[in-house]
């Protein structure tokens, strides 16, 4: 007989079946997609298999049946498509792949910050010391108090931070905590006039968990930069002396940094204070108070962190923050090396602080060596 097309062929009783299709055009599709579609779903059914393996059987045929029926040209937009589809997902999963390994990143980052800060505050919290003083102008001559309008002028009261850089007692500030007249105008200075000289009223270091502070003396300023160094006598009493980077690479921009010192002052102490201990003591006059914070075990410096933004030739600029008080305070790297001496803020904007490289404590530290060594000869 003619066959026409749809007409279905068995072979035998009960035989395999086919259905007999005329393709018009290449981009024809030989069955319509409904025919497709029963044929796929009357052949899974056919099968003896359980429910599960019906199912795959009818996927399984209905991908066969397309992929018969349909023209070169038509399978190749189908594979273009999908080509194009999977790289758009593979993309998608590598662009979220990076983000999450850079998220990986971060947080092992942040975590390694972390336990260098802690590292950090854990080893060299005692070697940070709170310097008090307190000064006044006396007539060189006579060597009694200045009068001014008749009047004594008055003591300047003011706090700042070391830090020990020696076993033998020497210890790193700015020359502003060591001399703090220098540079100051000429309404605040009646220095200025040769024959007047300032005299310190009280100049000493309180260590964490020493109750007794160390009185200081200047050992040597620098002529350059905001740098002092000190000295006390230690009495043999075990306190923490911090490495200083001697390569000069040790700073390095963008890397974290971490600064301590007593910003603020006795403010920042009483902050941390439970207010009725700061009415005990608020009322005691400064040179007295400090002592007594010391008794107390108050005496602890304040940590900050952050990156360090710029580098010059004669100072470091970072973010971690701080303010008055802070002075003087050492800065460390993520390798727990102290990298510079904070001495200054940007007023109005607290991105930017200050420091001077530790390279010119060194070179203060050198010259005291070297002016030591002499004096044996």
């Amino acid at each position: 007989m003619a066959l026409k097309d749809g007409d279905l062929i068995e072979f035998g009783a009960g035989g395999p079946t086919v259905r007999f299709r005329i393709k018009m055009d290449e981009d024809d599709i030989c069955k319509q997609w409904s025919e497709i579609l029963e044929d796929s779903l009357e052949i899974a059914l056919t099968s003896k298999k359980g429910r599960f393996n019906t199912a795959t059987g009818f996927f399984k045929q209905l991908l066969w049946e397309i992929y018969t029926q349909i023209s070169h040209h038509i399978k190749l937009r189908i594979i273009l498509t999908l080509v194009v589809f999977s790289g758009i997902v593979i993309a998608y999963f590598f662009v979220q792949n990076i983000k999450l390994t850079q998220t990986v990143e971060k947080v092992k980052m942040l975590e390694l910050e972390r336990s260098i800060a802690e590292n950090i505050i854990k080893k060299y919290t005692n070697g940070v010391c709170l310097i008090q003083g307190a000064f006044s102008y006396y007539d060189e001559e006579t060597g009694e108090p200045l009068f001014m309008m008749g009047r004594r002028t008055g003591i300047n009261e003011y706090t700042g931070t070391g830090f020990l850089v020696s076993e033998e007692g020497l210890i790193i500030t700015n020359r502003h905590i060591a001399e703090p007249w220098w540079e100051l105008d000429t309404f605040s200075a009646p220095q200025l006039d040769p024959g007047v000289k300032p005299k310190f009223v009280v100049f000493r270091a309180f260590f964490p968990g020493i109750k007794e502070p160390f009185p200081l003396t200047v050992e040597k300023v620098s002529d350059e930069v905001d740098v002092a160094l000190l000295r006390i006598n230690t009495g043999g009493i075990n306190i923490p002396v911090h490495e200083l980077d001697t390569t000069d690479k040790g700073a390095v921009v963008g890397e974290p940094i971490l600064l301590l010192g007593y910003p603020a002052g006795i403010k920042a102490i009483f902050a941390k204070m439970d207010p009725e201990l700061v009415r005990q003591f608020i009322h005691i006059p400064f040179i007295q108070l400090v002592q007594e914070l010391s008794n107390f075990g108050f005496i602890k410096p304040l940590a900050t962190q952050g990156h360090l933004s710029d580098i010059m030739e004669n100072r470091l600029v970072y973010d971690a923050q701080t303010t008055v008080g802070g002075s003087g305070g050492p800065i460390f790297n993520k390798k727990g090396l102290v990298i510079g001496i904070n001495y200054g803020i940007f007023p109005g904007f607290r991105g930017s602080n200050f420091g001077v490289p530790v390279r010119y404590g060194l070179s203060l530290l050198k010259e005291v060596s070297k002016s030591v060594k002499d004096k044996k000869k």
